[in-house]
């Protein structure tokens, strides 16, 4: 059983709290911190993000703090020394990686998933790749070999058609995205989006957590209501940009806005 399927069915949380952030921004010695303040305020699930120069999902919070990190010099080698020093900080809850195809192909597939094994990372979250792909069927099969998820992104305007299609390569949970659009904080989300996240639910039969756009204890408490996890990446990169060139600040309010969501999400 995945690490993820195991925390979904133990019955220990009724919603997952899932913060994500981009490694190296805007360095990677304080990446780590700020992944072992997350964790230490309420994350259950942790989603990293390896920094690409064309991320074509995220709104300009997350792509400029991708352009921050990679005025580092990037290595898969700092990539996986910083989210194994991350995962041996808490080693019960799992890591997963937001990343492109590229990177990736790049480095070999077998490679690739078996370096973020040894790293802890658990599953793997790629929006750029299609499920209906021989790509996505290999790498499907390669992390089911090594008990990790693909977790594949669902959209409004996904068709009932491709949803009960992507079934066969899913694992983990289903990311569904709660507007059109990219990745951003926003104020309103569709009026459907309940009924729609309870459509998924009974065709897919997978956990589903919502993302793109919530930022508030709110939002959080009134999505968790009836999603199986909340998403949460711009605001949390959005206080690590105010405040990144004061790491005392950037990991105190971090911690506070952490620890905030946590508590709305029952």
């Amino acid at each position: 059983m995945s690490k993820i399927k195991d925390l979904f069915e133990s019955g220990k949380i009724k919603s997952a709290f899932i913060p994500y952030f981009t490694l190296g921004d805007p360095n990677y010695t304080d990446s780590i911190e700020f992944g072992k303040t997350i964790l230490d305020n309420g994350a259950d699930i942790l989603e990293l993000g390896i920094p690409f120069s064309d991320p074509v999902a995220d709104g300009p919070v997350i792509q400029r703090a991708v352009a921050r990190s990679l005025k580092n010099k990037f290595s898969f080698d700092e990539i996986f020394r910083v989210t194994k020093e991350i995962h041996e900080h808490k080693k019960e809850t799992p890591l997963v990686y937001l990343t492109y195809f590229n990177p990736i192909y790049h480095c070999g597939i077998k490679t690739f998933l078996d370096r973020a094994k040894e790293a802890g990372v658990v599953g793997l979250v790629i929006p750029d790749l299609p499920f209906d792909t021989k790509e996505s069927e290999t790498l499907f099969q390669e992390l089911k070999l090594r008990d990790m998820d693909l977790i594949h992104l669902v959209t409004p305007a996904s068709t009932k058609k491709r949803i009960e299609a992507l079934k066969k390569t899913s694992s983990g949970f289903i990311y569904y995205v709660t507007s059109f659009g990219v990745t951003g904080e926003r104020r309103e989300f569709s009026i459907d989006l309940k009924e729609r996240i309870r459509f998924l639910k009974e065709t897919i039969q997978l956990p589903i957590c919502a993302g793109f756009g919530i930022s508030t204890p709110d939002q959080a408490s009134q999505i968790s209501g009836y999603a199986d996890g909340i998403i949460i990446g711009s605001a949390i990169q959005r206080i690590i940009e105010e405040n990144g060139q004061d790491f005392p600040k950037a990991k105190q309010a971090l911690a506070e806005y952490i620890a905030k969501i946590r508590v709305a999400i029952p």
